[in-house]
């Protein structure tokens, strides 16, 4: 079975995007702060706080995404299971017809 490709929209692309710069922004600041460069320590811990939030927002809403695809991927995997089942009364139903037959 082939899973589809989920497109991307705009929420997720933004998030993307200032999820990238805040990464690179807390990076820079880090690497200032570690040589004794100019922002302060609150102004880097609120950056690294802004982008631990991002991210974990990105990831409750692909976890809510994977919820969604795996509830329809669950109700397809049941309809196939009623399938099979309906499938195997048939057999039965044939072979014990077969039986009968064989019996005569």
């Amino acid at each position: 079975m082939k899973l589809k490709k989920r497109k991307l929209n705009f929420f997720d692309v933004v998030l993307n995007i200032i999820l990238v710069l805040l990464a690179i922004l807390v990076v820079y600041w880090l690497i200032q702060l570690i040589f004794g460069g100019s922002p302060g320590l609150n102004e880097f811990n609120f950056a690294l706080i802004i982008f631990i939030g991002g991210f974990f927002i990105k990831m409750y809403r692909e976890s809510g995404i994977l919820n969604n695809e795996i509830k329809h991927l669950s109700k397809g995997v049941k309809v196939g299971f009623d399938n099979v089942r309906s499938d195997m009364n048939l057999i039965k139903k044939d072979m014990d017809l077969i039986k009968k037959k064989l019996k005569v």
